[in-house]
């Protein structure tokens, strides 16, 4: 913490004993001295004691009856005291385990979370693995679907340029010697 210097200040006095002359009057500003802050903790009156007065007894009173009330007083509330203590102490250590015992709850929670989280990040990984094998098998599927439509079309282009050459062949023969068809539709 960091040293303040304290100013000293004159204080002039209420009544002073004879009014100084006018001529050799100083003023001198009057500051005040503020105390050092200090920061106050909050107090937790939870586990506070209460300390009862008794009111004390005459002590006219003398003699061995006397001392014995006192000292038996004196033991009952050491007793009491005791006690109190005794309960603070065994409530302190309920808190205490209780505190762990949540504390280890959400230790397990988490690494089980943990746990189940990267199991789903593997099974996501997995079905990514499927997912793009099973694409890539339908993406081969359907580029040999179209390698065989390619040559069903190219058998049937070829085919239809042979039944044009063939018609073409034939009428041209059945020019050559006159005849009609024999196949068609205007045969008889």
């Amino acid at each position: 913490m960091a040293t303040e210097e304290v100013k000293k200040v004159e204080v002039e006095p209420e009544c002073p004993a004879e009014p100084p002359p006018a001529a050799e009057v100083e003023e001198k500003a009057i500051v005040p001295v503020e105390p050092p802050l200090t920061e106050e903790k909050p107090v937790d009156d939870t586990k506070a004691l209460a300390i009862v007065e008794k009111p004390i007894e005459d002590k006219s009173e003398e003699g061995s009856v006397h001392r014995d009330a006192v000292l038996a007083r004196v033991s009952t509330e050491k007793k009491d005291a005791l006690i109190r203590a005794w309960e603070e102490s065994e409530k302190s250590k309920a808190e205490n385990k209780a505190q762990q015992k949540l504390s280890s709850i959400g230790a397990w929670e988490n690494s089980k979370k943990a746990d189940l989280e990267a199991e789903l990040k593997k099974i996501e990984e997995n079905l990514e693995k499927k997912k793009s094998k099973y694409i890539e098998k339908m993406k081969n599927q359907i580029a040999l679907l179209h390698k065989k439509a390619e040559e069903k079309r190219a058998m049937t282009e070829a085919k239809r340029g042979e039944a044009l050459l063939k018609a073409e062949e034939t009428a041209a023969k059945c020019r050559a010697t006159g005849e009609t068809p024999k196949k068609g539709w205007f045969s008889s």
